[in-house]
């Protein structure tokens, strides 16, 4: 039904600076002109949307523009022809005249102007509202609305009282994930993308859907410099079975946390400000390092001390 906008293309019959022509261009009695307005199907002026004018059976663009404010647009100085027209919006696409699966043609003869209305269809939306595991509004939770059939997202962030509300492309189905620092999630509270629900959002309707966090394994610990004082200013680093790294610092105490983490077995390395690299447990190399296991609402301490520098070499 929806069309990906064509990206690379080679413009034609038009000059390249903003793809509508000058007064005297339109005049010209060998060209022509295409106008129309969008409109959806709820009667809702369709503003600021792409219209990419095309040569038919062709990767070649004659022209684009967008629609104003009162969802009107208006190409001039086109060569006499025949020409397919997208409307593109906020990530989704649909031939003029709208609700249609192939292009239909427009012919522009010359020194007319050939109307090409359109009606689209209205846009689904999906609301809800992410709490934290406590119960309390969860805010700055990244909502992504994912289309695996297009292979694409719709995106947006949770408020102060943890409400969302994306905007989607309609008549499609979607999984929804939350991400809240580094966990990911997928409604309804699973971690698992297969037991995700899919959500079918229909043109004009709105899904609604809420979620509560899942508690997150968080890593902390103490590490110290090899007199047994604490090390201060080192950065500490998770990084897990999928070589996702995670950093924190410590502070002047030797003290560091990292939260909001996935559950999963990871290993940790220190990296001092002189650029002395160690891993847990007082080990040299990745393969050598102690391998932890992370647990959703879990705590995992790992306290360590810096091998002494290896004296310079005269």
């Amino acid at each position: 039904m929806f069309k990906s906008v064509i990206l690379a293309a080679t413009l034609v019959g038009v000059a390249a600076a903003p793809l509508v022509a000058s007064p005297a261009l339109a005049g010209n009695s060998t060209t022509g002109n295409l106008a129309g307005a969008v409109r959806d199907t709820r009667g809702a002026v369709v503003a600021d949307a792409d219209i990419t004018i095309l040569v038919p059976n062709s990767p070649n663009i004659a022209a684009q523009t967008h629609t104003d404010a009162a969802g009107k647009f208006r190409v001039t100085g086109l060569d006499a022809g025949g020409y397919d027209i997208q409307i593109d919006r906020d990530g989704w696409s649909e031939w003029a005249p709208g609700r249609v699966d192939a292009p239909v043609e427009y012919a522009v003869r010359a020194g007319r102007t050939t109307k090409a209305d359109s009606v689209v269809y209205a846009a689904g939306k999906v609301t809800g509202k992410v709490t934290t595991a406590t119960g309390s509004p969860a805010a700055g939770v990244v909502v992504n609305a994912e289309d695996d059939e297009h292979a694409r997202s719709f995106d947006g962030v949770t408020a102060a009282d943890g409400t969302y509300s994306l905007r989607v492309a309609p008549n499609e189905t979607y999984v929804l994930r939350f991400t809240d620092g580094r966990l990911h999630q997928f409604a309804p509270h699973t971690t698992d993308r297969d037991a995700a629900t899919r959500y079918t959002v229909r043109s004009g309707r709105t899904v609604h859907v809420d979620d509560q966090l899942l508690e997150s394994a968080t890593l902390t610990g103490t590490l110290t410099d090899a007199t047994g004082a604490p090390a201060a200013g080192v950065r500490v680093s998770y990084v897990n079975m999928n070589a996702n790294e995670y950093s924190a610092t410590t502070d002047a105490n030797g003290n560091y946390t990292i939260d909001k983490l996935p559950a999963g077995d990871f290993k940790v390395y220190f990296r001092t400000v002189d650029g002395q690299i160690q891993w847990a447990y007082q080990k040299l190399s990745y393969d050598e390092a102690e391998t932890f296991t992370a647990a959703l609402g879990g705590t995992t301490t790992v306290n360590d001390q810096l091998l002494p520098v290896p004296a310079a070499v005269s």
